[in-house]
């Protein structure tokens, strides 16, 4: 498996190699501790079965007992020295050789190959395999020397008379190799992935968290900017308004001192004309500024919702947007337009606000009704996907597709010069619903009607039930 690159704390690279060798000496270190101890335990309980089972050699069995607790304390001592954490494997080594020739080896060399101490080399087999995580090349060699081991303390002490007892005894200890081994090789692979997997869970959350900071740095500098628009859009009206009311002031001036012109007498055909002409471009003047002062208003309308929303109060949205038909009735009336209403929520929002949207959806309905025989607008609330949206629907001739994601855009008006307007009622509308936390959408179709959908944070549908 190649070596992967990984980001580490302080910012260099390190292959997942060279980490997963220091986790493993460590880990080696932790279980020789957990080895030790354990050793030094059963020390006693091997000194109760050599009384039991032979007692004529327990001075020498009893002394490979001690030096074994002896051995066992002493690498438990050097495990945790600088020596102990430069060269984990080599102590691991000494101490399991050192374990083998002390409590199988010379019982073997002393008895026999038909003892039962060579299960200790089994033992030991499996433990070194199960327990201690050393590179897999090293364990080998390392059981590999306790067979070694076993067949030379046999050989060495005398003669076998029965080969078949002893080819048995080396076959349970060569078995007990392959099934550590096998345990070895799996155990390798299984704390390699589950090392690597880990590995790659950490990074991933690194990179989470650099994703993170840099999205929220962003989102804060894209807030800041949007900020600054709103400040510029406010002060570009503001201040562009007042040259304007002075063009419009001193004009209107110009207007009335012609008009005294015209009264006089004297005055020849020429000068006539040229006083017809100026009051003339006088009037295209003061078209110009009430369009360009309507303009104006309507990005100062556009820029005081962003600045001065304040979605904090109880709303109760039945009684708002009834109170907002009512001041529509004249039009409704003159229209022959029906108004119905299906039970809506209580939210928390700013009720000024919040009226001037549904003003703005009911107006708009009401201009772009258009001469359809059915004449209907509907207000009310359903929950969809998990979600309280409120509607504002028409009967109108509807929208074309490739219309509808303008219709929200600011000074963008459908082709309908019969209607008046700005083309900033919708835009006021979303803003008031983004202000609100929600979001807006039309859905339309040529000959079908329109329906105004949106939705406000922290809309509970539960009290819409109520009202039924």
């Amino acid at each position: 498996m190649g070596e992967v690159q990984l980001q580490t704390i302080d910012g260099d690279r390190e292959p997942v190699t060279l980490r997963y060798e220091d986790e493993r000496r460590g880990l080696t270190r932790r279980r020789m501790r957990t080895g030790c101890l354990l050793a030094v335990a059963v020390a006693p309980l091997c000194g109760i079965m050599d009384y039991l089972l032979y007692p004529q050699l327990l001075p020498a069995l009893l002394s490979l007992r001690a030096f074994s607790v002896v051995l066992s304390a002493l690498a438990l001592v050097l495990v945790d020295s600088s020596s102990g954490r430069q060269f984990p494997y080599a102590l691991c080594h000494l101490l399991c050789l050192g374990l083998a020739v002390a409590n199988a080896a010379v019982p073997v060399l002393l008895m026999g190959y038909a003892i039962p101490y060579y299960v200790a080399f089994i033992i030991l087999i499996l433990a070194v395999a199960l327990l201690l995580p050393v590179r897999p090349s090293q364990v080998s060699a390392l059981i590999v020397s306790l067979l070694v081991l076993y067949v030379s303390a046999a050989l060495f002490h005398g003669h076998i008379d029965n080969w078949a007892a002893f080819a048995c005894n080396a076959f349970f200890v060569a078995t007990s190799i392959g099934i550590a081994l096998v345990s070895m090789g799996v155990g390798e692979q299984l704390r390699r992935r589950e090392f690597e997997g880990r590995v790659a869970l950490q990074e991933a959350y690194r990179n989470k968290s650099r994703l993170g900071a840099v999205l929220a740095e962003k989102s804060a500098r894209l807030e800041s900017l949007n900020q600054e628009m709103e400040d510029l859009l406010y002060v570009a009206s503001h201040d562009l308004r007042a040259p304007l009311i002075n063009v419009q002031g001193f004009s209107r001036e110009m207007q009335i001192g012609l008009g005294a012109l015209h009264k006089g007498n004297g005055r020849s055909p020429e000068a006539n004309a040229a006083l017809a002409d100026t009051e003339e471009s006088l009037q295209f003047i003061l078209t110009a500024v009430a369009r360009m002062d309507a303009l104006i208003t309507s990005l100062l309308n556009v820029s005081r919702i962003v600045t001065r929303t304040n979605p904090t109060e109880q709303v109760d949205l039945q009684k708002l947007a009834q109170k907002v038909s009512d001041s529509l009735h004249y039009q409704l009336a003159e229209k022959r337009i029906e108004v119905e209403f299906d039970p809506l929520p209580v939210v928390t929002g700013d009720s000024v606000q919040l009226g001037r949207l549904f003003g703005n959806l009911i107006d708009n309905a009401i201009k772009y009704m258009g001469t359809t025989p059915e004449r209907r607008i509907r207000v009310g609330a359903r929950t969809e996907a998990g979600e309280c949206r409120l509607f504002v629907q028409d009967s109108g001739p509807g929208i074309r597709k490739e219309d509808q994601e303008h219709v929200f855009r600011l000074f963008r008006r459908l082709a309908n010069g019969d209607c008046p307007g700005e083309g900033i009622g919708l835009t006021i509308v979303r803003k008031i619903v983004e202000k609100h936390g929600g979001r807006i959408w039309v859905d339309s179709a040529p000959g079908a009607g329109s329906t105004f959908w949106f939705t406000l944070q922290n809309t509970p549908y539960a009290e819409i039930g109520g009202r039924q």
